[in-house]
């Protein structure tokens, strides 16, 4: 393992191939585990779970806002918690907009869930804490959070325009 640098300055190509690199990490794992209810899922669909529990009652269109997906990407994932037995729909808001919620069972692999991150996860940032002390890491995913914001700020952007120039094209 390289020694800690630092004070490295990173071009804003650098930073978001790293950023990229760490995401793949994580999502590429498709293969499904278990997580310590006896049943396999994926990093995907717990991950979804644990958005939804965060946030008891967002609809799709705030999951595919939250995750930089379609629609349509969302409601595959959640179809398939929903025949898994994770998740339920509650009563609509109208204009299709249903609210998520945790059975039972989802909140138990939830559960289980965070109690496996912490335990398994929790060895990468054990051993970034030998280079760095916690303000430092706290400061670097606070960084983190508000890159996320920021770029799902302007992905909605984005995805406004393309909307505003196909509707001119017709």
């Amino acid at each position: 393992m390289d020694a800690k640098r630092v004070n490295k300055e990173y071009s804003n190509a650098e930073a978001v191939d790293i950023i990229h690199q760490v995401a793949n990490l994580y999502i590429s794992t498709k293969v499904p585990r278990d997580y310590g209810t006896g049943e396999e899922y994926t990093s995907v669909e717990v991950h979804t779970l644990k958005h939804i529990a965060d946030n008891p009652g967002i609809t799709v269109t705030e999951l595919a806002r939250h995750n930089g997906k379609t629609k349509g990407a969302i409601s595959q994932i959640l179809k398939k918690i929903e025949d898994k037995g994770l998740i339920c729909r509650g009563e609509s808001k109208g204009e299709n907009k249903c609210p998520l919620f945790l059975t039972e069972k989802g909140k138990s692999l939830d559960q289980a869930h965070r109690q496996f991150d912490e335990e398994h996860s929790g060895e990468s940032i054990n051993q970034v804490r030998k280079f760095y002390s916690d303000k430092e890491i706290n400061l670097a995913f606070d960084v983190l959070e508000t890159w996320l914001s920021v770029r799902r700020e302007v992905q909605q952007r984005r995805i406004q325009q393309k909307k505003e120039a196909r509707k001119k094209q017709m």
